[in-house]
């Protein structure tokens, strides 16, 4: 009995092509509703716009084990430099690393010298649009792994520098010879001569 009236309706489905179109019409317009939904409601990726500036200062090797005939010093802390990043302010053209040397000295006399001795990483970051925002950032993607230590061997530095009028954002991170207390320092235009000093060795 189940089986005839089932029969029935097959045979009432195939004999009625209009009753076909629209069941397929139906089940079309269910898969589009279906995407649509997903489409509307699934989570956006943002790029990100930090990849590849984080840096981890615990895998990084050790300096040269010389020193060199000049060293530097953060408030009179010896320190060797272990990383440099350098960004344009705004919409000033990209700088490259072969330009980092003139930009340290630029920042402070003998300090680019140094990248020859301390065999640094230098990093370029895309340009920054706030200024004031660099340091935050800097501090932030570049890990020291004593962060929230009293006292840390790695020192970092950040903040606006100028050349040639112009303003340059510099970011160092230093290994200092002996665990202090100097930790992250937020660097404005005139900080730079007062806080680093490039002093003789020999």
């Amino acid at each position: 009995m189940l089986f005839a009236q089932v029969n029935d309706v097959v045979e009432k489905v195939k004999s009625d092509s209009n009753l076909v179109i629209y069941a397929a019409a139906a089940v079309g317009g269910l898969v589009v509703l279906f995407v649509l939904f997903k489409i509307l409601t699934g989570k956006k990726k943002h790029p990100n716009l930090e990849k590849g500036m984080n840096e981890n200062l615990a895998d990084y090797p050790p300096p040269p084990a010389s020193v060199g005939p000049k060293q530097l010093q953060v408030n009179g802390v010896p320190v060797r430099i272990r990383l440099v990043v350098i960004a344009p302010a705004g919409n000033q053209k990209a700088v490259t690393p072969d330009e980092a040397p003139e930009i340290l000295d630029s920042v402070l006399r003998g300090l680019g010298g140094l990248l020859k001795s301390d065999k640094p990483r230098v990093k370029i970051w895309p340009a920054q649009l706030s200024l004031p925002g660099f340091a935050p950032t800097f501090h932030r993607l570049v890990k020291s792994p004593d962060a929230g230590k009293p006292k840390s061997e790695w020192v970092k530095l950040a903040g606006v520098a100028k050349i040639g009028g112009k303003p340059v954002l510099v970011g160092l991170a230093l290994l200092a010879d002996e665990p202090c207390k100097i930790g992250e320092l937020r660097m404005e235009q005139t900080d730079w001569a007062d806080t680093l000093q490039v002093v003789k060795t020999e």
